[in-house]
């Protein structure tokens, strides 16, 4: 049975721990398919720190296990770069009201180095993010499309 966003989301409210059990391979080699994990609700207010890993609820009810590679502000909005441990895993924004739970004990990375230069190239993204809305880009498509080649790239050079 998968488990809903929205019931998750209950349950922690109540302020109870929950046990789920991982339905993707996002996160190998650090966290397999199958493994039980425990979380713990959060927050908005609770800081999150690069390295996290977080239960984020998408569009269309879908619960992703991601570690957290930044945390930041723009436009009064709190938003979270968030990435799976796996190689082809792609790292994506999402709301900090969308992150629903942290993972009791932060797992280390199997792959510390692809780590940090994923850590890096995010890094990298949002510095070009910030620049592009500084001059007034940041509604172009082609700020749009240097996202996308930005992606492909962090992937090459991270693995």
């Amino acid at each position: 049975m998968e488990l809903r966003a929205d019931a998750l989301r209950f349950v922690l409210a109540q302020g109870l721990p929950a046990v789920i059990e991982v339905s993707g391979r996002s996160m190998e080699p650090t966290i397999a398919k199958g493994q039980k994990v425990d979380v713990q609700a959060l927050d908005d207010s609770t800081p999150l720190e690069v390295g996290d890993v977080v239960l984020v609820a998408t569009g269309g009810d879908i619960l992703l296990l991601h570690r957290v590679m930044a945390a930041f502000d723009e436009r009064g909005a709190r938003l979270v770069v968030h990435q799976g441990d796996a190689r082809a895993s792609t790292f994506a924004i999402a709301a900090r009201r969308d992150v629903l739970a942290r993972v009791g004990a932060r797992p280390i990375p199997a792959e510390p180095t692809l780590f940090r230069r994923r850590v890096l190239a995010v890094g990298g993204f949002l510095a070009a993010r910030r620049l592009a809305r500084t001059i007034g880009l940041a509604d172009a498509a082609l700020v749009r499309r240097c996202a996308q080649v930005y992606r492909r790239l962090a992937r090459a050079v991270s693995g």
